[in-house]
């Protein structure tokens, strides 16, 4: 088992480099546009406007590979900022630490008390379940600066992507804000993935 989550997580979050953003599956935030996403994996499951933000997600028969669901946070001018990716497979601690390292620094969801670890300087973000397994990582553009350690708390609110109502979600923590709230002034979780 441990074997199979430490292969699940290299092929969700690649290589570890400071300066970039972490690609996933070929799409870079920060970099990769709209196009690119669409020609990579077709039409999504849904298209939502969050804010000033377009989410494309991926769930049900069109899940991509490793994920229940990926979402693509598109700016204004459609390039992807962040990508979240609900876990298939949930992974332990040990496995983000053995990649990433000690996260240098440590939230929680206010609403529910689940674990958010940051690491600002690779852009990750993860999120932990109720029962202390990963269930999502986001990634985006880091500040490629190593963050001194601090703990922080988050607030979430309840709005899936695809509008279904999730209250039986495993993953409650998930919330209608995008998860680059979370990075410097934590406010909010990723959006909870459809059962």
């Amino acid at each position: 088992m441990r074997s199979l989550q430490l292969a699940l997580f290299i092929l969700l979050a690649g290589g570890p480099d400071l300066a970039e953003a972490r690609a996933w599956k070929g799409v870079a935030p920060g970099a990769t546009g709209q196009a690119d996403v669409l020609q990579r994996f077709g039409e999504p499951t849904t298209r939502t406007k969050r804010g000033s933000r377009t989410v494309l997600a991926y769930y049900g028969d069109q899940a991509l590979e490793g994920a229940k669901q990926s979402q693509f946070h598109l700016d204004a001018a459609g390039t992807v900022q962040e990508i979240t990716i609900f876990l298939a497979t949930p992974l332990d601690a040990e496995t983000i630490e053995g990649t990433y390292g000690k996260p240098p620094k440590k939230t929680f969801v206010e609403d529910t008390f689940q674990k958010v670890w940051l690491y600002p300087a690779q852009g990750v973000t993860v999120y932990f379940g109720k029962e202390g397994f990963v269930e999502a990582l986001s990634f985006a553009p880091g500040n490629g600066r190593r963050a001194a350690p601090e703990t922080t708390a988050a607030t979430a609110a309840t709005t899936p992507a695809d509008g279904a109502d999730t209250a039986g979600a495993s993953h409650a923590a998930h919330a209608s804000a995008p998860p680059s709230t979370i990075r410097t002034a934590p406010a909010a979780a990723p959006t909870a993935a459809p059962r």
